[in-house]
């Protein structure tokens, strides 16, 4: 069967009659033919029960074209679809004109190289194309930007601790011809390799001498060489090496280890390409947030706004994430990072809002680059499931003008409570009261007192109530309580009675005066003692040890010290342990206990703290420390949350094997890549931890010649796995906290990203992880206005050029009821965004075809 709308070829027997041919080609496999005719293009349309095969398709539609009748067209879009779809399952554009010269060259390449890439899909899966490819640009990302095939020379000075992770961070750099050339340079050989086979990886022999000497680094390859690593535990060696290496190479890049943040800053301004780190000051953090225990992970600032990054275990009452579709954790204030799912193997198909989504698997290149990175390594189509573990990074609020407490007036809270006394909540203010009292000796010994002397002057009223004649209840009482107040001489020897009192009667009155006027002096000794030690206390030099949820500091090194000032920052209550008398004049405001270690842990609550950083110099002893702690919480039966600081990475891989509950922290290790980062030129704000990863906050200057210069976000998050978290643009002032993935960046912005030492080294040699090509299938939509916004939809989610977008929404034909096709180069999460964007406006499909 052949149904046609052909306008000026209608009259056309020889058209017609080819028409009649069509039909009987494919009767035979039970296909409904419809042929159409618009402008210069021929479009046949192919329905079947099942989708037909497009191989089987193609060779005969060829084959027909090849007539007379039809050299009036130029173009022929064949379609195939099930009989009841929408859309159609594939579309394949031939060109008719050249089948007149070559047939061999009438189908594209990505026709011939994958005819069934569309067998199985389902009729609202997510589409395939044409030959309109989406840009140059995005042409080069269909595969990995090849390396720059070249050989860079770096020099580290100081073969320690800091040193031996610089060596091994920088040559982690390296990527097939592309050659990391390290040379070293110390005063003497090292003993021993804190890294292991570090000598492999120098590209000579070590270089034994003063770096501060010309001759030593000219020996090394200053004048060729890139960066200068300068890692010595002197700093002022360090600051004249940097001086000299400046004098004999302008342009090579000083990363220098320092401590002195003014002379870092004038030097900076000075020498020029010139970064200064201290190693403890990065790393520190990681010590206190892994102190602290909460779900922070990292915490920082950008301008004036700070971002928080978060580790989250979802719960199952936990009604924020539960079933939420992970795409939903896109937003202006937060950014997913890191997805562990409780499925071993997430599924090929998912389904959200209904609709059925396609995700093939990544491509072999893809798979190979995205299996070193960290970010990004989920479906954009999944939901979030109870027991999946959560990190994203979210932007804390700016505080707003504090709101003074409006505190009700005192008749106010008199009549609440006197309401509530009248409700019958008696039970409920007993029980307040007594854990009230409870909470603080004075106000025990002083109920206690009061007890007593309610009980006493019960007694009194009873006994001179019955004893003396003529004495009312109300006389009987007024002289309990002059009694209780030391009035014995008053009641006795000031009333006319008539009767004598027994005298057991006024024994037994001399003794409730003497108990109240014991308890009476000793409450008020308690009260002036209470008052007196408050007084003092203002003027002692340091604070007490606090009592619980506090945090044990063991050592007060130069580690020790910034973490002491960070967890003061933090207003977390701590108390630091040092066995050195040195450090008792640091930090005046901190709560210090001076003596050996060992026996100093019982004097810091140890039994009442909530975490245990041990953070001296010796590894040995922190992890003497660390047993001795451990096993003296679970004598209290509690857990306590143990930091260690490890001195080199082995140690603290044997610390994680021993103590799996405790974080064994290197501050070397930590901060090396932070050195090596700086080294190719980037400037490292800050470093965190991630599920074991090291996080770099990095920023970079967008250049002329820079891989990210003319890319979008998207390209750079999901092609290099960085997560960008600030974007400034040339002409603004301020950061644009976690930025869409649809701005491009140009020469002279500024971008902040989260990037792990894999992510830096990808951007470095312009790594791109390969795009998929898809096809975007979209039919008329019943507003024909809304083609206009399409078209912005479409140019800015997938970055194509803008008139190209619009030619692609202004050609959606209406002939036959087909879709018009655009095929694109873009990641798995810019197209379903791209998807779930185009939904909103018109009918669209997104099939990916590689």
């Amino acid at each position: 069967m052949v149904s046609s709308r052909l306008s000026d070829l209608e009259q056309d027997q020889s058209f017609q009659a080819w028409q009649t041919e069509l039909a009987h080609a494919f009767s035979a496999a039970a296909m409904t033919v419809r042929v159409a005719w618009a402008k210069t293009t021929l479009y046949i349309l192919l329905e079947a029960e099942q989708v037909p095969s497009q191989s089987e398709v193609l060779l005969r539609v060829r084959q027909l074209l090849q007539v007379e009748a039809v050299r009036r067209v130029q173009t022929c879009r064949v379609y195939g679809r099930q009989v009841g779809d929408t859309f159609t399952a594939w579309m394949v554009e031939i060109d008719v004109v050249s089948l007149f010269k070559d047939p061999l060259d009438s189908l594209t390449q990505q026709d011939l190289t994958h005819p069934s890439s569309f067998f199985a899909l389902t009729s609202d899966s997510l589409v395939q194309a044409d030959d309109r490819t989406l840009s140059d640009d995005s042409q080069s990302l269909a595969t990995i930007a090849p390396a720059r095939s070249r050989s860079d020379h770096f020099i580290v000075c100081g073969l320690g601790r800091l040193g031996q992770h610089c060596v091994r961070s920088l040559k982690s750099f390296a990527q097939q011809a592309v050659e990391i050339q390290v040379t070293a340079i110390d005063r003497q050989q090292p003993d021993h390799w804190e890294v292991d086979q570090l000598s492999d990886w120098l590209s000579a022999a070590m270089i034994t001498g003063d770096c501060r000497q010309d001759a030593v680094l000219q020996q090394a390859g200053i004048a060729d060489c890139r960066a200068i690593v300068i890692v010595t535990q002197d700093e002022n060696t360090n600051i004249e090496t940097a001086i000299a290496a400046r004098r004999l190479n302008p342009h090579v890049r000083l990363i220098v280890r320092s401590g002195k943040q003014n002379l870092n800053e004038l030097l900076k301004q000075r020498l020029g390409n010139f970064a200064a780190f201290e190693p403890i000051e990065l790393p520190a953090e990681s010590f206190v947030l892994a102190a602290l225990g909460d779900e922070t992970l990292g915490l920082f600032k950008i301008g004036d706004r700070q971002l928080r990054v978060v580790q989250h275990q979802v719960q199952p009452q936990d009604g924020q994430f539960t079933n939420l579709p992970i795409h939903k954790l896109y937003k202006d204030s937060c950014r997913l990072l890191k997805y562990s799912s409780t499925l071993e193997s997430p599924p090929t198909l998912s389904r959200s809002s209904g609709r059925t989504v396609s995700i093939l698997p990544p491509t072999a290149e893809a798979d190979a680059i995205a299996a070193e990175r960290i970010f990004y390594q989920w479906s954009p189509t999944a939901q979030i499931q109870p027991g999946d573990t959560l990190f994203y990074i979210e932007a804390v609020e700016r505080p707003g003008t504090p709101q003074l407490p409006t505190t009700p007036p005192q008749w106010s809270q008199w009549r609440q409570r006197l309401q509530r006394f009248i409700q019958g909540n008696w039970r409920q203010g007993g029980q307040q009261f007594w854990r009230w009292v409870k909470g603080d000796r004075t106000r025990r010994v002083t109920s206690l007192g009061f007890f007593i002397a309610f009980l006493l002057g019960i007694l009194g009223a009873v006994l001179l109530r019955f004893t003396v004649e003529g004495m009312t209840w109300q006389e009987a009482i007024s002289s309990a309580v002059i009694l209780l107040l030391g009035g014995y001489g008053d009641v006795f020897g000031g009333l006319a009675l008539s009767t004598t009192v027994p005298w057991w009667v006024q024994a037994i009155c001399l003794l409730i005066t003497a108990a109240s006027i014991l308890f009476f002096l000793s409450v008020l000794g308690l009260l002036a003692d209470r008052l007196l030690s408050a007084r003092f206390e203002f003027l002692q030099r340091r604070p007490p040890v606090p009592r619980s949820q506090h945090v044990v500091l063991v050592g007060l090194g130069r580690v020790g010290q910034r973490i002491a000032t960070l967890l003061q920052d933090a207003h977390q209550p701590f108390v630091c342990l040092t066995h050195s008398k040195e450090h008792e004049d640091l930090l005046p405001q901190v709560p210090l206990v001076s003596s050996p270690i060992l026996p100093g842990l019982d004097a810091v609550n140890l039994g009442q703290a909530k975490s245990l950083i041990v953070a001296t110099d010796d590894q040995m002893l922190n992890l003497e420390v660390a047993l001795t702690a451990r096993n003296a919480a679970a004598q209290c039966d509690r857990t306590l949350n143990l930091v260690i600081r490890a001195q080199d990475q082995r140690f603290c891989d044997h610390l994680t094997g021993l103590m799996p509950d405790a974080k064994a922290l290197c501050v070397y290790a930590l901060t090396a890549d932070a050195f090596a980062g700086a080294a190719f030129g980037e400037n490292i704000l800050h470093l965190f931890q991630v599920a074991n990863e090291t996080i770099l906050v990095t920023e970079y200057h967008i250049e002329a010649t820079d891989t990210l210069q003319g890319k979008l976000l998207a390209q750079i998050a999901y092609g290099y796995g960085v997560v960008p978290i600030a974007y400034q643009a040339l002409p603004d002032s301020t950061w644009k906290l976690l930025p869409s993935d649809n701005v491009r960046l140009q020469v002279g912005d500024r971008l902040i990203v989260l990037a792990t030492l894999n992510g830096l080294q990808r951007i470095e040699w312009g790594t791109l992880t390969p795009p998929r090509r898809w096809q975007l299938q979209a039919l008329k939509p019943l507003d024909s206005k809304v083609t206009f916004y399409a078209g912005n939809t479409l140019e800015n989610i997938s970055g194509c050029a803008l008139s190209d977008a619009r030619q692609f929404m202004d050609n959606l034909p209406q002939t036959l009821d087909v879709p018009n096709v655009m095929t694109l180069d873009l990641y798995d999460h810019q197209a379903d965004h791209l998807l779930r964007k185009l939904r909103k406006l018109l009918p669209v499909r997104l099939i990916p075809l590689t």
